[in-house]
């Protein structure tokens, strides 16, 4: 999945960001524009969803409690989501189970798109991992820490869980410092989508070109 060169195709743009601060929404931005992307979200979503040798290992490591009772997600991540955040230990155990799966998907995702111009994946531990040296470029996406706390608790999420789920992670200030670009998504969609084609643009990869 490595890009070694700047001048080549695909383009490949790693996108992170906190829990929370609107990497999906830059996402469908770059998809509107005819960009190719991915999230890592939605990735670990689809694993979690049907009996396959990644969650046969989710449910020998972590028991029979992260298993669904319904035939809509045979792992119950919400379950699997209280067992991790609060135990650390746990969560990386998870990580461990997860990611390598989640890389080879990302590789296939990548060479299945390689004559497009540009490939935007979404991913939120991008840092944590060790990913961005496959990347051309790592774009951050921050915003105010009281919406972001509003967005989510929009969503359902207890203030336990969003600060569990953001402590989880590289703080976003380390995170903006080690990304090429930040994008701040504390103002309306229309101030989001001016940045991304700004940017877009510095890299001579305008809305016509993409």
């Amino acid at each position: 999945m490595k890009n070694n060169s700047k001048a080549s195709i695909p383009y490949l743009i790693g996108i992170t960001g906190s829990f929370g601060t609107g990497k999906s929404s830059v996402g469908r931005i770059l998809e509107d524009y005819g960009a190719i992307v991915i999230d890592t979200d939605d990735i670990v979503r689809e694993l979690l969803r049907t009996k396959n040798n990644v969650t046969d290992t989710i449910a020998r490591t972590f028991g029979d409690s992260v298993i669904n009772n319904n035939n809509l997600e045979y792992i119950d991540r919400k379950a699997l989501a209280d067992l991790v955040f609060s135990d650390e230990v746990k969560r990386k155990e998870l990580e461990s189970i997860i990611h390598p799966e989640v890389n080879k998907v990302l590789e296939s995702f990548v060479l299945l798109h390689k004559d497009k111009n540009i490939i935007a994946a979404l991913i939120p531990l991008l840092f944590e991992c060790g990913l961005e040296q496959y990347y051309d470029e790592i774009w951050c996406v921050t915003c105010k820490k009281e919406l972001q706390t509003k967005r989510l608790s929009d969503k359902g999420f207890t203030e336990n869980e969003i600060s569990l789920r953001i402590n989880s992670q590289l703080p976003i200030d380390i995170k903006a410092e080690k990304s090429d670009f930040i994008i701040d998504n504390s103002g309306s969609i229309g101030e989001t989508k001016e940045q991304v084609l700004s940017r877009l643009k510095e890299l001579n990869l305008n809305a016509q070109s993409v």
